[in-house]
């Protein structure tokens, strides 16, 4: 089962594919995010922390509790990052032993597409613990991330489509969340004053390439899966949202000793959850096959998130990107 080709491979197919990921990453080293691009004396300014109260509990004076919120959610979310970027070199390590990948495999397009995105996040990681622990002044760390036990989910033999899918459908929860909560900053800051407005927005330019990338792992790779197939990338991603939802209640336990604050009284705590939930529970449509984060909106959910962040998408329209540098100067 593991190792046989995927069915219905279409080379034309592949071709349209190949096209599609060779667009989505055509300007990513212009519109991408690197720690470096950031003034970090400013993350810690009064009216930076301020400014967190806001976004967390929509007006000042939370500083404390916003800050251990922030340092929580973005050092768990750097956690997952830095393993999702480790299991995708692994994937891609493994896809050139795996016969009948076709030329969506052999061509340069998608190995391109998932080294950015395997690079970009160990930068996410890089960059989002820094910023924790200017704002907090410790370090978040935990004595076990769990990696291990994520390794061994990526370590069975599955077909790479099989462990390629689960991965994304995985991270795309969270990616989408975070734009969420990215539209929000942008309500609140249009003018991208505070330094968290412009580290989500940053982070978002590269999120909305990886998302796109998401989009065609989740819907045209899982098309080509045999229903033994599509069973087994649902368990090993049962498996990953395990862990990951394991992963969280240790960074909630380490963050409220450190700080002692309960996260779980946070307003945009309980509205991520909330957000959460719904996308979590509604990516699957009822024929079983992954659905858009804009494809799963029912009314009361739009109305949640526009309540949230004035917004009544998730990932349409899309960004507006930087242009290419100029070459005649």
């Amino acid at each position: 089962m593991s190792t046989a080709p995927i069915s219905g491979t279409d080379v034309h197919g592949d071709r349209e594919l190949r096209d599609r990921l060779g667009g989505i990453m055509a300007l990513a080293h212009v519109n991408t995010f690197h720690p470096n691009a950031f003034v970090w004396p400013q993350a810690v300014t009064p009216e930076n922390l301020e400014y967190l109260s806001v976004v967390a509990y929509g007006d000042p004076g939370h500083e404390r509790e916003a800050i251990a919120y922030v340092v929580k959610e973005l050092a768990q979310l750097a956690e997952i990052e830095r393993h999702v970027s480790a299991t995708m070199a692994l994937i891609l390590s493994e896809m050139p032993l795996h016969p009948g990948l076709g030329e969506l495999s052999e061509g340069y397009e998608l190995h391109h597409a998932l080294s950015c995105f395997a690079a970009e996040e160990l930068h996410h990681a890089n960059t989002f613990f820094r910023y924790v622990r200017e704002i907090s002044g410790f370090e978040p760390r935990l004595p076990d991330s769990r990696f291990g036990e994520r390794l061994s989910v990526f370590q069975q033999d599955d077909h790479p489509w099989v462990k390629l899918i689960a991965l994304c459908a995985s991270a795309y929860v969270g990616e989408s969340v975070i734009t969420v909560f990215e539209r929000r900053t942008d309500r609140l800051d249009p003018d991208r004053r505070y330094f968290v407005t412009r580290l989500l927005h940053l982070h978002g330019l590269d999120e909305a390439r990886h998302i796109k990338v998401d989009h065609i792992v989740m819907r045209e790779l899982y098309s080509r899966l045999s229903t033994e197939q599509r069973a087994r990338t649902r368990e090993l991603l049962t498996a990953i949202e395990t862990l990951n939802s394991r992963l969280a209640d240790d960074f909630t336990t380490l963050i409220g000793k450190l700080t002692g604050v309960d996260i779980a009284e946070v307003p945009a705590y309980r509205m991520q959850m909330a957000i959460t939930r719904s996308f979590a529970e509604r990516l699957f449509d009822d024929d079983g096959n992954p659905r858009t984060a804009d494809e799963l909106l029912n009314d009361e959910l739009r109305q949640l998130i526009h309540d949230f962040s004035g917004a009544e998408h998730v990932h349409t329209p899309r960004r507006g990107d930087l242009p290419a540098p100029r070459t005649d100067i």
